[in-house]
Parts: C-alpha cells; structure tokens; sequence
C-alpha cells in the first residue's frame, strides 16, 4: 500500500508530497498535474522491475529529456528525484516458489535519477542514488492517521529492523557505490559500482530468500496499475490464450478476469460475479446481471449483460459507461488483486446523480485499516482523478485533495508546478500551530485550501 509519496523534478513537480489513504480521489481542472501524478506511480513501478531506465521510460508520455521538470525560459532540472513509503505484505513469494515472512512492513525507498554525457555525446539516463530503510515505530505516523485498528495492525504492520537496507556511498577514491545490507543471519551484504548504473539495484532484486524486504518492496512497487481502459477492447471477447490474469491495462481480457472470478469464487450461494451484478445494478438503472459463455470452437470466452429494457445482450452494445464500471468492479472484485489502482474520471459514461453512489461503493472495496483484516487478506488500495464538481460534494474531506498549479519561484528558477491541498473536516481555516515556523511564502504552498476555493479552482 502506498501512503506517502514525494517528488521534485519530474513533469510538474517541485518539492511536491501527498500523504493517501487507501482510498484517494485527486480532483483538479485538466492540466493541474493529475496525470502527471500517475505517471509517476506509473514510472517508478516500472523502475522497479525494468532491465534498464530505457525500457521503464519508453512507455511514459513524452520524450526522455521533456519528463525533467521546465523552468521559465527552457531550461530543465538536472535530476528527477522520487520517494514513497509503503506497507509491504507480511508474507511474500518469489517466481521461484520461495514463500518468506517479511520482518518488517513499513519501508521508505528513495531514487534520484539524472541525465549524464557519454563519449558519444549522448544523453542517458543515470542511477544517481538509491536507498531504502525501515520506517520506524516511533517515527511512524501513518497507522495514526489511518486509524489502524488493533486486529489489522497485528496482521499486517511489523517493526522489526532498525538499519538501512540500501545505500548509496561513496569510496576513498570518490567512487559511488551501492552497498546492499544482510537481511537476518543469511547472506551477506553486497556492493554494485554506481557511476554508470543504467537500472535501479530494486530490478535486481530476484529472489526472496536473500533479501526478503527488498523484494517485498518490488512486490509492492510492481503491484500498482495504471487502468485506461478502452471502451473497445473492454467490448471484445476474451481468448483463451490470452495473456494475464489480472485486468490488462485496456480492459481487452475482461471476460477472461470475470471468468476465472466466477470460477474462483463459487459457492453454495453464488459467486463474485452475482457480487458484480449486484454492485453495478445500484449504479447502472435497470441493469440486473453479468454472465460469461465460452465459445469452444473459437476458443474464447465473451460477456452477456442482462437489463431491464433491453434483455440479455452481448458487451458489443453495452454503453461506454456501463462497460467502464464493470471492469473497474471486477478489478476491484478480483480475489487475485493486491497493490493500487490508478483510475481516471470514474464520472465519464455516469449520470451525475449517480457518482455519489458509484464513488461510495468504490470506497467500501478498497482495505480499510480501521476494521478487522485476516492476514492473508491482500491489501488494495485505489487512487481516482476527476475533475467534476459533483464529486467535491460526494467525498468525505479526507478522502479527497485538490490539485491545481501556481507559478513558482526558487533558487533553482522559476516555473509553473502542481501542488495538492486539503479540505479541512469541517472547512475551517487551515491551521498551522503543530507546523513549525514558516515563512508567508511557505505557508500559501501548505496543503490548506477552504470549500469555495476548492469549488473555484474545480469550476475554473
């Protein structure tokens, strides 16, 4: 689960942090930065698991050079620079089989990355530092802020490691290094040179069994997912050599998700596909079921919907809307999801009169670490971007920031960058007495903004 994330240089942002809960809906006009936010969840996911920086930027909007933060006049920053806390699971296992326990859940990785010249002139991208330490119990404000009930922090949150887990230092010589700690009594710790390193040390964490935190924290990194589902592919029948078990991107293996859902979930009294129905029923008028036939012959599976109007027919002429939701529903639904979810503008095909439900149902499916949690129950977590006012008045206040931009003034140079702020509970004015001492300048960047600002900046 992610709770905290920061990031300076990349796209819009200078110094920006956000703190989220497990359910979180960034509101903001379009061009505030809400894509650019996931776009960087989207990056660092790919980072973590990526064989070089090459192959984690080639899918990120935008060329290499255009993601580094613009300043008035042209100019670019030299770095990106990314950092996020996470709730790793407790127990993880590797592609080869190894099931280990995870001594510590809480974890803060650090990554700066910076553009470097090579003999031939060109510019590449460099690993300039890595690091990952445990968050400690004293330290950690989280399991405060999210309520953490008794039961779901004794199945989920441990604190059992003091010391870094991944450094960058620097020899006699001046050469940067990577230094990987030992973990428990095995193995031992590791060093990587780091003056030309073309892919994070996190990608080459393979195996649980040696660094058991590590890869718990790839585990997590590689579990969040960017959905732009197309209305198109979502239409289209599933085949059975399809690729993936979980929703693709797309959407284009729905069927095949809410098959193997319904297979996985059968009992006496349905399965998670009835759940579904049920689900999308309170949302889409008339709606009444979900059902998946397989075609043997051409080897695939393909959707039928059930509605009051029309009857029984196939997802080929199911609204833009409709097919939407459902494969956010299944996503949701999905016995096999763990990690985040990056959706945008859930309002898009929804009557406004209906996003307040559709919102509300969204939150009841995500972890809630106020309640009970068996341990191997997998932790979601679902992050939304809209930019509807309707959706301002539909959200708890701490289920929602506001994102928006302002021209900003630094040493570094000047420029246009995305910040977040939050409604306070019961709309009073933002207070700053816990903060320490602050500059005027400063304070207008905290994250404080009132309800008419927040309905001013969403209306424009």
């Amino acid at each position: 689960m992610l709770t905290r994330m920061e990031i300076d240089g990349f796209k819009s942002f200078a110094n920006f942090a956000v703190d989220l809960p497990p359910f979180l809906v960034v509101l903001g006009q379009n061009a505030s930065g809400k894509s650019n936010l996931f776009d960087a969840v989207q990056l660092l996911r790919r980072l973590a698991s990526a064989p070089s920086l090459f192959d984690a930027f080639a899918d990120t909007r935008g060329e290499l050079a255009e993601l580094f933060r613009r300043f008035e006049g042209g100019a670019r920053a030299e770095q990106m620079k990314f950092a996020v806390e996470v709730l790793v699971e407790p127990e993880v296992v590797d592609p080869f089989g190894e099931r280990v326990t995870v001594a510590h859940t809480r974890l803060r990785y650090e990554l700066t990355i910076g553009l470097a010249s090579d003999s031939d002139g060109f510019r590449r991208p460099r690993v300039l530092r890595e690091f990952v330490r445990p968050i400690p119990e004293k330290d950690d404000a989280w399991p405060k802020r999210a309520r953490a009930s008794r039961e779901f922090s004794s199945a989920k949150i441990r604190y059992n490691r003091e010391s870094v887990l991944l450094s960058t230092e620097t020899d006699a010589q001046g050469n940067r290094f990577f230094e990987i700690a030992q973990e428990g009594d095995q193995g031992r710790t590791r060093q990587l040179p780091a003056h030309a390193a073309e892919a994070t040390v996190l990608s080459s964490i393979t195996s649980a069994a040696e660094f058991p935190l590590l890869f718990a924290l790839r585990r997590e990194l590689e579990s969040w997912r960017f959905l732009q589902l197309d209305p198109a592919a979502l239409r289209k029948p599933s085949s059975h050599e399809q690729r993936g078990d979980v929703l693709s991107a797309d959407g284009a293996n729905l069927a095949k998700v809410l098959r193997r859902i319904e297979r996985a979930t059968a009992g006496d009294y349905g399965s998670g596909l009835d759940d579904i129905a049920a689900a999308l029923a309170k949302i889409i008028r008339g709606f009444s079921g979900v059902e998946v036939e397989e075609n043997t012959a051409r080897g695939q599976w393909e959707t039928y919907l059930t509605t009051r109007d029309e009857g029984r027919v196939s997802a080929r002429v199911a609204s833009d809307g409709t097919l939407r939701v459902l494969a956010l529903l299944a996503a949701l639904h999905d016995p096999d999801q763990r990690g985040a979810i990056c959706f945008e503008e859930p309002e898009n095909g929804i009557y406004p009169q209906r996003l307040r439900g559709l919102l509300g149902l969204l939150r009841g499916l995500v972890t809630d670490p106020s309640a009970e949690i068996d341990q191997y129950q997998p932790l979601t977590q679902l992050i939304l971007s809209s930019h509807s006012p309707v959706a301002l008045t539909a959200l708890d206040r701490a289920d929602m920031v506001i994102m928006d931009w302002f021209s900003k003034v630094a040493d570094d140079g000047a420029g246009r960058v995305s910040r977040v702020r939050r409604v306070p509970p019961a709309q009073q004015e933002f207070e700053f007495n816990d903060l320490p001492a602050l500059t005027p300048a400063e304070r207008r960047e905290l994250p404080g903004i009132d309800l008419d600002e927040a309905k001013r900046v969403l209306e424009g």
